[in-house]
């Protein structure tokens, strides 16, 4: 490094690994072979996945 040159520090404390969820899963849709991330936390893929109504409170939904 140069005298004028700047070192950079992690924004984090924590060095911890992203979670995970296991390899080779695929979506419990029957007749289904999509591949789920191992990112994914879900059972299905993004198509089959059940729909879900967010919680809005005070708010109408037309």
């Amino acid at each position: 490094m140069s005298e004028r040159s700047l070192g950079g520090h992690s924004l984090t404390s924590s060095e911890r690994p992203s979670r995970s969820f296991g390899k080779n899963r695929t979506c419990k849709e029957p007749g289904c072979e999509t591949q789920l991330s191992m990112y994914n936390s879900g059972k299905y893929c993004y198509r089959h996945e059940p729909m879900a109504v967010p919680r809005t409170r005070g708010k109408k939904i037309a």
